[in-house]
Order: structure tokens, then C-alpha cells, then sequence
């Protein structure tokens, strides 16, 4: 599958620049609550975290909030950079809380990021254009005994449709992108409808401390865009001597949820 040719005209950063603006005290709870569902409470404690692709930052937050020892937030936009440091300066710029612009594909750089005991990338290594060897990087930098948590697109029959759409929309003008947005937004508040419930709701604040709208942009902006099943997923991930802890498998077009312990 290639992807190079694509036109990507969509910033992850920008969304994510703009979302920091609306992050609210229960966004911050939510995204909490999602750390402790999936590692567990107060596992974060004391530990060191490595966030790759950090995004908006509200997880390298939370990171913090929960005691982690040192916290390293990594992403390649560097308005996603701009955003984790807006959050890093309203928590009184820690000295334990870096922000650095890199790839996880750059090897000089991931040599340079050491080894941690919590390596974190929600929804990110499946944009790179090399996800396996972003997830290779990213699992070479888990210390022996600790957690790689990782999430990654569900494979799918509706990939050559999904990523037709993320084409499209890329190659949109501005106005273009409203559109198709709003299409995507209306079969959302149709569906709220069936659900009974209220369609002008639609732009609800989800369990990862995201909203809708936010969510709905980077994943139709999202190239380059792979998936993998979960079993590619788990025999890739035991091949580097990891063994599962916590999986979440989803359906075709959301990320299956992947915790997997080092053996020491």
C-alpha cells in the first residue's frame, strides 16, 4: 500500500492547536479516566512516560497530574508541539515534563529518548506512511518490564472506501472540507435520531477527553492512513517480547486499544 502520492493538506497539529482552546476540567477528567481504565490506578506513580505523537498534549497532562516521574512528549507538527506547551505553561512549565519536535521515524532521534517504563501513541503510528517501523521505533523504547500502549486503526473491507474519503478531503478547497465535514456531521445527527436521542448533541465529549467535531476532522484529514488486524498487531508485537495485557479490539474504522508488558 503507498500513500506517498496522496495530497495532505490536513494539519493534526492545527486541529489539535484549536481543540486545546475548549479543553475544559471534565475534558482533563475524561482523558484521566481513560489512563486509569486501561493501565490502571495509579500505575502512572512514579513511572517514567514517553508520549509519542502527543497531539493536543491533554494526555501528557494527565500524565502528569497522575504522578509520573518524567514525562516526554515527542510529535512531528509542530503545532502539536505548540499545543503540549501551551499545557505544559499552564502547569507551571515542570522541570520533569519536556516537549521535543521529532519523528518516530527518525532512528538519530529515537536513539536519543532513552528507554521508559510507560511508552504512549494513540491513533498516531498508522500515520506516519511507515507504521511498522513506527511501532518497531516506538517498542524499542519500552524498558524491559514496562508497558507499550498503542492504538491502531481496525483492518477493514471498507479501507479503499475510508481512505478514498481522506483523499477527497485532502484535495478539497477550504470550503470543500466545510462540506464534507457537515455530510459527515448530519449522518451523525441522523443516527442520533434512530438512537433517540438528540441530534443538536451531536458534538458530545467523548471518553478520551476529545469531542466529536476535533475526533470527526483528523479522521477524515488523517494521511497517510494504514490499518492492521489484531492479530498482525499481537504476533508483530510478541516477535520484540511483549506479551498482552489489555486488549481492545474495534470495529473497522476506530483504533483497537493495545497494552502490552516487556517481558524482563
Amino acid at each position: 500500500m503507498s500513500v506517498e502520492k496522496d495530497t495532505i493538506t490536513f494539519s493534526f497539529g492545527e486541529n489539535w492547536r484549536d481543540f486545546v482552546e475548549t479543553i475544559s476540567e471534565d475534558s482533563v477528567a475524561r482523558a484521566r479516566l481513560d489512563i486509569e481504565k486501561y493501565l490502571g490506578a495509579g500505575v502512572v506513580a512514579g513511572k517514567t512516560v514517553l508520549d509519542v505523537g502527543c497531539g493536543s498534549g491533554i494526555h501528557s497532562l494527565c500524565f502528569h497530574m497522575l504522578g509520573a516521574k518524567e514525562i516526554i512528549s515527542v510529535d512531528v507538527d509542530p503545532k502539536s508541539v505548540e499545543s503540549t506547551k501551551l499545557l505544559w505553561e499552564k502547569s507551571h512549565r515542570p522541570a520533569n515534563w519536556r516537549v521535543l519536535q521529532g519523528s518516530v521515524l527518525d532512528d538519530e532521534f529515537v536513539r536519543g529518548l532513552g528507554k521508559h517504563q510507560i511508552v504512549y501513541s494513540w491513533g498516531v503510528l498508522h500515520h506516519t506512511g511507515e507504521m511498522w517501523k513506527a511501532i518497531s521505533n516506538a517498542a524499542g523504547l519500552v524498558e524491559r518490564g514496562g508497558t507499550l500502549w498503542i492504538a491502531i486503526y481496525a483492518k477493514g473491507p471498507k479501507y479503499a472506501e475510508h481512505l478514498a474519503l481522506k483523499q477527497s478531503y485532502n484535495r478539497a478547497t477550504t470550503f470543500g472540507k466545510k462540506v464534507i465535514a457537515w455530510k459527515e456531521i448530519y449522518k451523525l445527527m441522523r443516527l442520533r435520531v434512530s438512537w433517540r436521542q438528540n441530534p443538536f448533541a451531536w458534538n458530545e465529549k467523548q471518553e478520551r477527553g476529545m469531542d466529536t467535531y476535533h475526533d470527526l476532522l483528523d479522521w477524515l484529514g488523517g494521511l497517510p492512513y494504514e490499518v492492521a488486524s489484531d492479530q498482525e498487531i499481537i504476533s508483530f508485537c510478541r516477535e520484540r517480547g511483549f506479551v498482552e495485557e489489555n486488549i481492545e479490539v474495534r470495529a473497522e474504522g476506530a483504533c483497537s486499544v493495545y497494552c502490552f508488558r516487556l517481558s524482563e
